[in-house]
């Protein structure tokens, strides 16, 4: 991960194919060397990524908000390893929202702007052009985000009824997972028109607030459903009942009467 995603004060391109220059000795030699098989290894990560999740769909969890949460988490995983080939492939589309071809480029992770230039700490994130990686890790760690909200909300039906049924966790996965699709969809559209993540103009901004509200709304109405059929359920009776129709006393007497 340190050669695919060199930090930026190194000067070392990430998700975009190196220049020329650096394919000398040393440091640069190797992250050539490494970035020349780096196609075979973002293939081989996406097929295993796919293959386990067809093992997941197949296989039973006892925990069916967690089985959900896997299983909608690899399958984002898989789509935001797909949006990773956007920034390692030059085509006329692509090229011509980039700030223009370099020689030794192919791809560039940026928009509007050239690679390298200023960017948000640690992660290193354009702030002056559109930046294709916060789409692409939005997506890729997916995987880790649902299954521990799915972890929270196990936790939070400890304490809290409405919660605990099965399919009210499940249906909240759900809601989360949509919610994180139409997340990476906005992140992908600022960064292809140009819009770092930190000035979203006004169209990203309603976007935004809109999926957040859907999904506000969504998850309302699942905790509404949860305590509804919470508060309707019938309350544990006692475990054994007994309600003759006639007193035993009665019984027996009749019994001596008869005999």
């Amino acid at each position: 991960m340190s050669v695919l995603h060199p930090p930026p004060r190194s000067g070392i391109r990430a998700h975009g194919p190196l220049l020329a220059a650096v394919a000398g000795s040393g440091v640069a030699g190797f992250v050539a060397l490494v970035w020349s098989g780096m196609p075979a290894m973002v293939v081989t990560l996406g097929v295993t990524d796919l293959a386990v999740a067809v093992l997941m769909v197949t296989r039973r969890f006892e925990d069916p908000a967690m089985a959900s949460a896997i299983r909608l988490g690899l399958v984002l995983s898989l789509a935001g390893m797909a949006l990773g080939f956007s920034m390692t492939t030059s085509t006329p589309a692509l090229d011509s929202l980039r700030a223009g071809p370099a020689d030794g480029v192919a791809g560039a992770h940026s928009v509007g702007v050239p690679d390298g230039g200023p960017g948000l700490p640690i992660v290193g994130w354009s702030t002056s052009g559109g930046d294709l990686r916060v789409a692409y890790f939005l997506g890729i760690h997916a995987l880790q985000a649902l299954p521990l909200l799915a972890v929270a909300l196990g936790a939070l039906a400890l304490r809290t009824a409405w919660v605990r049924p099965e399919r009210v966790r499940v249906r909240l996965i759900r809601v989360a997972a949509g919610t994180y699709t139409g997340v990476v969809a906005v992140a992908a559209w600022q960064a292809l028109r140009g819009q770092p993540l930190t000035s979203p103009d006004a169209a990203t901004l309603v976007t935004f607030v809109t999926l957040l509200e859907i999904a506000a709304a969504a998850a309302a109405v699942v905790l509404w459903m949860g305590r509804r059929d919470t508060a309707g359920a019938p309350t544990s009776a006692p475990e054994e009942t007994i309600c003759p129709s006639t007193p035993p006393s009665v019984t027996a007497s009749s019994s001596a009467g008869e005999r």
